[in-house]
């Protein structure tokens, strides 16, 4: 790990401190559009170091959702209702976790580790018609262009709460 590879936010509670490592990122589970939800939702886990007063004090994995509207060509992110990122921040830290999410995570190893490794995943299926192929494909085309999230597009999202 280089020193390079880490973001910390400083929160009124304690100090977070997030590193590019295997098993800190994650994809936990993911939605491809339908009728009745035409998005494509990624939910992903972030684990962190928390610093309180100057000593180690624990790791946490908190989540968020990656909400992409293919229609408008705009993302979202979803705070859960539980172990949520944004969590008992205020609005200076909530900026700063969208910051996080947008200049750091979407650039780390690990993030593009955990998307190639569900396409990986999705490619090795065995598949035995036609029907099941098409929903496979449109899977690894959707977490393709997860890839090509730029820094820009999480800043400009809107960080709303899961329905």
């Amino acid at each position: 790990m280089n020193v390079l590879d880490a973001k910390t936010i400083n929160t009124q509670n304690s100090l977070e401190i997030y590193v590019d490592r295997m098993n800190h990122v994650m994809v936990t589970d993911l939605h491809i559009p339908t009728e009745e939800n035409p998005y494509f939702d990624l939910k992903i886990g972030i684990k962190y170091y928390r610093l309180r007063n100057q000593n180690y004090y624990d790791s946490d994995i908190n989540y968020f959702w990656l909400r992409i509207d293919l229609e408008k060509n705009s993302v979202f992110l979803l705070e859960p209702d539980t172990q949520s990122l944004f969590a008992i921040k205020d609005e200076e830290e909530r900026e700063a976790t969208q910051e996080l999410i947008g200049e750091w995570l979407i650039n780390t190893l690990m993030f593009k580790h955990s998307i190639r490794e569900i396409i990986n995943q999705k490619k090795a299926e065995n598949i035995t018609s036609e029907v099941e192929i098409r929903p496979i494909l449109r899977t690894i085309e959707l977490l393709e262009k997860t890839l090509e999230l730029s820094t820009e597009d999480i800043l400009k999202a809107t960080v709303e709460k899961a329905s």
